[in-house]
């Protein structure tokens, strides 16, 4: 080989790895989010798909300009340490989680931003306020507790003679559990008797349908966490098994078998979020980001259900379904 030939390899081939070293550095300084979820893949979707669909809107391509690490606890909160972790290890911008995942988060880290879509942080006690959270954390309020009142009057108005109504709940959720306690007041307060039951998870479930059973309720309210919706097959079942017809808040209540489900709408949720996410990447602070609150909202029925259990649901309630499961 010619000197002038070797000189043009050499320069040739310094010029690649230059070139591999800059995309490589380029990769290296991507904002990376980190997702942590106590739900399985399948639960955690609807919120999954939604922040992605928000961030698309908002410019971010993942590889391009954004990297996004996702981790699953498949319902065992005993993982949630060991994943945060991890995820921190990765040198991540900003944690991106489930509600059930945020005192962990907030375990984990004071100093990373922490997003996530909350039922009633304020009187969960994780922010200050919603205009002013404080501390590491914001995100999007869809206010269960709120809600509630609509999900009452849902069922009222499918069992009007209502006089007997079971609450289950998880009871080691604080927002869960004043969920189920507002729920509680708001049925006695309507003459009708409430029973409240709170479990842990499948273990508990058997002794929870025997009590609800033995109460003779006329229908069942849950209140919809992580670790209850990763159960919710196996709670529909065991609805429409002693024949009570089950409401709750998200969708995927009634793609389980559930009668009713009203609740905020979760892709208008989950793009709000994107827009905290968008914030804090470009410079906000967490503690400055306003905590929102959602202003659309959905209703599902599944009629195959009501049907199974000898239900019919008036036409006034299926009419005004954003989606009904025939």
């Amino acid at each position: 080989m010619t000197p002038w030939r070797l000189w043009f390899v050499t320069m040739l081939v310094g010029f690649k790895l230059l070139l591999a070293a800059s995309a490589g550095a380029a990769a290296a300084t991507l904002p990376t989010i980190g997702e942590v979820w106590l739900q399985d893949e399948v639960g955690s979707a609807p919120y999954r798909d939604g922040l992605a669909a928000g961030l698309h809107e908002l410019g971010y391509r993942e590889g391009q300009n954004v990297v996004i690490v996702t981790r699953y606890a498949n319902g065992d909160k005993s993982r949630l340490p060991a994943l945060f972790a991890e995820v921190i290890a990765l040198k991540v911008n900003l944690l991106f989680v489930s509600q059930a995942a945020v005192v962990a988060a907030k375990s984990a880290t004071s100093t990373i931003p922490i997003v996530s879509m909350m039922n009633d942080p304020v009187s969960s006690g994780l922010v200050a306020s919603l205009s002013r959270p404080g501390g590491n954390l914001t995100g999007v309020s869809w206010q269960s507790v709120d809600t509630a009142t609509k999900r009452l009057e849902l069922i009222f108005e499918l069992r009007p003679k209502l006089s007997r109504l079971a609450v289950l709940f998880d009871k080691a959720d604080s927002a869960a559990r004043l969920e189920a306690e507002a729920v509680s007041r708001a049925a006695q307060t309507g003459k009708v008797a409430a029973t409240s039951v709170g479990i842990r998870g499948l273990s508990d479930l058997h002794a929870a349908f025997a009590t609800i059973a033995k109460a003779h309720a006329q229908a069942l309210y849950v209140v919809d966490s992580a670790a209850i919706s990763n159960i919710r097959d196996e709670i529909a079942q065991s609805a429409l098994h002693i024949g009570v017809p089950m409401i709750s808040e998200g969708r995927v209540f009634a793609e389980a078998g559930g009668v009713l489900t009203y609740g905020s709408r979760l892709d208008s949720v989950a793009r709000r979020a994107a827009v905290c996410v968008d914030k804090i990447l470009k410079g906000a602070k967490p503690e400055d980001v306003p905590i929102e609150q959602p202003t659309e909202f959905e209703l599902f029925v599944n009629l195959k259900s009501a049907a199974a259990i000898g239900l019919r649901v008036p036409e006034s309630i299926v009419s005004r379904a954003d989606l009904v499961i025939r």
